[in-house]
């Protein structure tokens, strides 16, 4: 089945929102084992946190979670794209916060590596992840849940046929035309009489 292009930018921004949380959380860990953020109060846990946070919203991300059915698979996957954005864009607010002001009595100094690569990803994460929400919202409102099937006017009817008998149906002008050819319509294995019956008084 060819996919359109709007289904093809929602694939997207999901797999490269999924791979940027990633990230962030691969940096959170290394900066929070590697880096010694473990022995910092409040901001090693806040690390510890992310890490975990972000490889469990990476993962649904990923997973086939539309095997559950269509609805109930987008819903996780939105619910989980809006959590990754909590992480990343809290990551990245904390992280601006504390380059010029106290946070939680630790303040950053410079943009080292580790800091400018959190950055970066985090505002992908953030970036990717609500474009695809958005795109995943406009396809469910933009999905049509009925559509409109005219009836044949015979079995080999065509398309044009149908639309002429529909507005016509519609027409009060065609009303006894329409209740004589019910009432005389032949049904199968009979044949339509050459003129209406006449009255017997």
């Amino acid at each position: 089945m060819r996919r359109t292009r709007s289904e093809l930018a929602t694939e997207a921004t999901r797999y490269l929102g999924a791979a940027s949380i990633f990230i962030v959380g691969a940096v959170h860990a290394q900066q929070y084992y590697d880096a010694y953020f473990s022995y910092v109060p409040v901001i090693g846990t806040l690390f510890l946190l992310s890490f975990i946070g972000s490889g469990i919203v990476g993962a649904v991300l990923v997973a086939p979670a539309r095997l559950l059915g269509r609805r109930a698979g987008d819903a996780i996957l939105a619910l989980a794209a809006l959590g990754a954005i909590s992480i990343a864009f809290g990551s990245l607010v904390a992280l601006l916060w504390s380059e010029y002001q106290p946070l939680f009595g630790f303040m950053e100094s410079g943009y080292r590596l580790a800091i400018v690569l959190t950055i970066v990803f985090d505002a992908l994460t953030t970036v990717l992840l609500g474009a695809f929400v958005v795109l995943l919202g406009r396809a469910h409102i933009g999905a049509r849940p009925y559509s409109l099937r005219l009836p044949m006017c015979s079995g080999s009817g065509s398309f044009s046929e149908s639309v002429s008998w529909w507005r016509s149906s519609r027409n009060p002008e065609n009303a006894p035309a329409r209740s004589m050819s019910r009432r005389f319509h032949p049904g199968p294995g009979r044949s339509r009489p050459s003129e209406p019956p006449s009255r017997r008084w």
